[in-house]
């Protein structure tokens, strides 16, 4: 009996979690190339130089089948536990109805919207958030927020080809151990596009000359948490996925004005930027990238 469609994808999909993944988080299609040509080979040359024969492949199907089917169990288990309106079960994108779901421009200035008290009615409560877990560890606590701003323009003279604009600048106060200082935080986010020329090394030349003194956050933020490539400073990379665990975990959002609102961009950022299988259900292609997150949150 000729194999249906879906088991191929599920093939190709168990193959994917097993197998060294290509740069853009999927199986390469080299490797679906080669193995295409062993098996061909394998068959005209079992009786000679078997690579991988038919037996093999079948055999590694089985074991793959009953894989999947102790993910999908544990998937089970975890969706269990998830409220039903958590962005992981939402089938709305809010940036996804526009085709803006990887539009750096659109999260960023949705990020600072969030991040600031505005109408949504979540206070400075995400900012809270955010600040708490980059400084995992220490007792602070946020005393003022002075600002959250979002294309900051910066420029520090001739010796810089030109300006930039800080894709979120917020800056406030915070006590730590009963003293109070002044902190500011800088965030830089990347979706597909690379940094411009010294980009990052114009922000720390900013930041070095900046007449106001203050502890200074610098936030690297990208769908895979990668390293930036334009300064020697201390940037905490932030991946796009913890992002959204953050914001997550906050709790008492569910009665403010902007809750769904959030849910829907949550769900956009995890379906669209970080390419999970959003919405999640206990039969998705990819059980395994869901599992993962799910473990991780």
């Amino acid at each position: 009996m000729a194999r249906q469609p879906q088991d191929f994808a599920n093939f190709l999909a168990d193959l994917d979690r097993v197998c060294p993944q290509g740069d853009n988080g999927s199986l390469p299609l080299t490797f679906v190339t080669d193995l295409d040509i062993a098996y061909a080979d394998a068959r005209v040359l079992a009786l000679h130089a078997p690579i991988i024969s038919v037996a093999d492949l079948t055999s590694l199907a089985e074991d793959l089948k009953v894989l999947r089917s102790d993910y999908q169990q544990r998937l089970q288990e975890y969706l269990a536990q998830l409220p039903g309106d958590d962005p992981l079960c939402s089938p709305v994108s809010l940036f996804g109805t526009m085709d803006y779901g990887r539009l750096e421009t659109a999260h960023t200035r949705t990020l600072a919207w969030l991040l600031n008290d505005r109408e949504h009615g979540f206070g400075f409560q995400l900012l809270k958030s955010l600040l708490l877990s980059l400084v995992e560890g220490r007792q602070i606590v946020l005393t003022h927020v002075d600002k959250v701003e979002s294309e900051y323009l910066v420029y520090c003279g001739p010796a810089f080809a030109q300006g930039g604009r800080m894709d979120i600048l917020p800056e406030g106060r915070w006590e730590e151990l009963g003293n109070e200082a002044s902190w500011r935080l800088v965030i830089e986010a990347k979706i597909d596009a690379e940094e411009g020329e010294e980009q990052l090394s114009l922000y720390d030349a900013w930041l070095e000359h900046c007449p106001q003194p203050a502890q200074v956050l610098r936030v690297f933020l990208t769908p895979e948490g990668r390293q930036p490539k334009t300064s020697s400073a201390e940037w905490q990379v932030l991946s796009f996925v913890k992002l959204a665990s953050i914001f997550r975990r906050a709790g008492g959002l569910q009665d403010r004005p902007g809750y769904h609102f959030l849910r829907y961009y949550l769900t956009g950022v995890l379906r669209d930027v970080c390419r999970l299988p959003v919405p999640i259900s206990s039969n998705c292609e990819n059980p395994y990238r869901a599992v993962d997150y799910l473990q991780s949150v």
